[in-house]
């Protein structure tokens, strides 16, 4: 080590004296910085909070109206099926009528065919003897 002037030992401590006596006021000027910035931490949340809260409300309004919207529609799209599903039955019904009568016109028609015919097989056949006739008594 190399031997220090006097001047130097004496200058050196007080300047570690002045940088401490420095301290406290920059300790003030941290302390008012971060308290400060805690205040601005805080309005800053706040402002935060706030405007999610709004926005919230907004959302929920624009839900509910569309909801609203949306059930209506629904309604309305409702009211239409079910008066397009009574026309269809009311035509379907008709159809089924028409085919029914049809149908029946055809049986009648076929078993009018199957009498005729048993009655001309029945004329070339000699009349059927006693057996099968109930007797009297």
């Amino acid at each position: 080590m190399s031997p220090q002037s006097a001047e130097t030992r004496v200058d050196r401590p007080e300047e570690r004296v002045t940088a401490l006596e420095q301290l406290p006021h920059r300790l003030d000027v941290l302390t008012l910085e971060f308290s400060q910035f805690r205040i601005e931490v805080r309005d800053e949340f706040s402002a935060v909070r706030q405007e999610m809260r709004e926005q919230g409300e907004t959302l929920r309004a624009e839900m509910r109206h569309l909801g609203g919207t949306l059930r209506g529609e629904m309604a309305e799209l409702g009211t239409t099926l079910r008066g397009e599903i009574a026309e269809l039955g009311s035509t379907l019904r008709g159809e089924m009528h028409e085919l029914g009568q049809a149908l029946i016109t055809r049986i009648m028609v076929l078993h009018e065919d199957v009498i005729s015919r048993i009655a001309l097989i029945s004329e070339g056949r000699p009349a059927p003897s006693g057996r099968g006739k109930p007797r009297k008594k």
